[in-house]
């Protein structure tokens, strides 16, 4: 149903779509739903704002972003610098827009029509991820479908993962150690995730213990 909600949005096998979420349900989502539909998910540090946030935005020409209600409005302060942004999918609604922005609501998905479409290839894009960007503006790294599928793969054969295993993630999912090497590996494993918006050191271990874990990273 989410790959079909952004279908219903013009969005193509191939388009980068920006994904400004935290950890939770509404990025997982969002992630599994443009990899079905064979898009690209332009994963985003959840803490870029300004200049920085608008060079990947800019820099990967994202006609849709998504975003909860805090990201959204940095989003909206930069939109005039985004000449090809077009769609803000939100639940939340920010202070004040460019006119030429739309914002459609993320729960539309519970209605979209689900989508039938082919599966991507192996070695089209699934996704990008940008670089520290120490020694410049940051780059975006073009990730294949199986390289993602190989991060996780790669975790099952070193934790030895079953279904029955438990993965404690708590490190941001726009980075590709919690999004492929842990959500990934356990959902391609069979196994279940207890999954935090982020770490916490004082949480940590009564997380591990409350959840019942049996990895973490």
């Amino acid at each position: 149903r989410v790959a079909g909600f952004f279908a219903g949005l013009g969005v193509t096998p191939g388009e980068p779509v920006a994904l400004l979420l935290p950890n939770g349900f509404d990025f997982v989502r969002v992630w599994l739903g443009l990899m079905r539909l064979g898009a690209v998910v332009v994963a985003l540090n959840t803490e870029l704002k300004g200049a920085f946030l608008a060079h990947q935005l800019a820099d990967t020409g994202c006609r849709l972003a998504v975003a909860d209600a805090a990201r959204l409005e940095r989003v909206a302060e930069v939109a005039a610098r985004l000449p090809a942004l077009e769609i803000l999918v939100s639940d939340a609604a920010p202070a004040e827009l460019p006119p030429r922005l739309r914002v459609v609501p993320l729960s539309a998905w519970r209605a979209a029509t689900p989508f039938s479409g082919p599966l991507p290839a192996a070695a089209d894009t699934a996704c990008i991820m940008y670089t520290s960007g120490t020694t410049g503006p940051a780059k975006g790294v073009l990730m294949p479908q199986a390289h993602c599928f190989l991060f996780g793969l790669g975790t099952i054969d070193n934790f030895a993962l079953t279904p029955d295993d438990r993965f404690y993630i708590c490190l941001p999912l726009f980075h590709a150690n919690g999004l492929f090497m842990q959500l990934g590996a356990t959902l391609i494993a069979g196994a279940s995730a207890a999954l935090r918006e982020r770490f916490s050191a004082s949480a940590w271990i009564a997380d591990i213990r409350r959840a019942g874990a049996t990895a973490s990273n």
